[in-house]
């Protein structure tokens, strides 16, 4: 329901059994010597009259006068474009494994390689101009320390993902019966397994995690505008100013750009990544696939170890390719050659 009450109404009102009040402290009028007495008939003549009725629309409309401007109509929906890509993400690949524990004839890591890879790639292909599809806390976090997304961005970002992954751990309930007396959750719980150390399980997802971002940055930023300013059309045609996409995605699925195959090389990265490390710590190399599923089962050993060593690897794998790096190219639309003889003409 939205009020007519305007702003205007507060300052001119008309109604004669209501009454303008003002709230500072210097416009009290009560003498230094006036008795105790006096001070209450002097507050009883300037609360005379009040019209409560009016004093609450008037709170209403002061809490709820807030614009949703473009800007954050755009962050808004790269939210939440986030939220659901990381929501079928996690979904899919908890899926697949009990899938293949319920069925007769195991494929183990195979079936779940192929199906991460070409989960990754449809999903980041559909999502790369909404959110980035990020997917991934690890992710957001390099970015966020490489200077590539704000922080208050990336913070948004990491909150939906944790938000997805539990909301998908809670509906692998709706689809999946229990097995052999083991929950659809009990069979997606990561940790450590073959005996593994704490060291060893360390190690091992720093080194998945600095693979994957690192095959991330090299394809995703290397030739194109690391700003990212997201051009924004209205319906009537207008363009309105580019900084209000800032940021707000990671992928350029241009093909005339290395950026534009990004997904393939993230998604098969991501799939043959699949084959390392599930005997050790699980493989996870998401702190997002560990926290899901340890919040619904109350299963937090060793959680602190997934986020730390992602988010280390990640970061060292950030820095690591910017130093590689070439220097990105401003416009994700242009070629080598031609942003070559766009700089030559400039300086002639």
């Amino acid at each position: 329901m939205t009020s007519t009450f305007g702003k205007n109404d507060f300052h001119n009102l008309d109604d004669h059994n209501s009454v303008e009040i003002d709230m500072h402290d210097d416009d009290v009028n009560v003498a230094p010597s006036s008795s105790f007495a006096d001070y209450v008939q002097n507050t009883k003549r300037n609360i005379k009259g009040i019209d409560a009725r009016q004093l609450v629309e008037q709170a209403k409309f002061e809490l709820t006068d807030w614009e949703l401007t473009e800007k954050r109509r755009v962050l808004l929906k790269a939210v939440l474009g986030e939220g659901l890509c990381t929501f079928l993400f996690m979904f899919i690949v908890m899926a697949v494994g009990i899938n293949n524990e319920r069925s007769e004839t195991h494929e183990g890591l195979v079936m779940s390689a192929i199906s991460v890879a070409f989960t990754s790639i449809a999903l980041i292909y559909s999502f790369a101009d909404v959110s980035g599809a990020h997917f991934n806390p690890a992710v957001t976090f390099a970015t966020m320390v490489t200077g590539k997304t704000s922080f208050r961005k990336g913070l948004l970002y990491i909150g939906i993902q944790l938000a997805a992954s539990v909301a998908a751990t809670l509906w692998l309930y709706a689809v999946f019966p229990v097995n052999r007396s083991l929950t659809p959750v009990d069979l997606v719980v990561v940790g450590l397994t073959g005996g593994a150390n704490l060291a060893n399980a360390f190690f091992m997802e720093f080194t998945l995690t600095f693979i994957l971002i690192y095959v991330i940055f090299a394809t995703a930023f290397d030739q194109v505008d690391t700003s990212n300013e997201a051009k924004i059309t209205l319906p009537d045609g207008t363009v309105k100013d580019s900084s209000i996409g800032r940021n707000l995605t990671i992928y350029t699925t241009n093909a005339n750009t290395k950026a534009g195959f990004a997904p393939f090389a993230i998604g098969f990265t991501l799939g043959f990544l699949c084959f390392l490390g599930g005997s050790v710590s699980g493989g996870a190399f998401n702190p997002a696939r560990v926290f899901g599923p340890a919040l619904v089962s109350g299963k937090w050993d060793e959680h602190w170890l997934y986020w730390i060593a992602d988010f280390l690897g990640g970061t060292a794998a950030g820095f690591t390719q910017r130093f590689f790096a070439h220097k990105a190219i401003t416009n994700s639309g242009q070629t080598v050659a031609t942003a070559k003889a766009a700089n030559e003409k400039t300086a002639v």
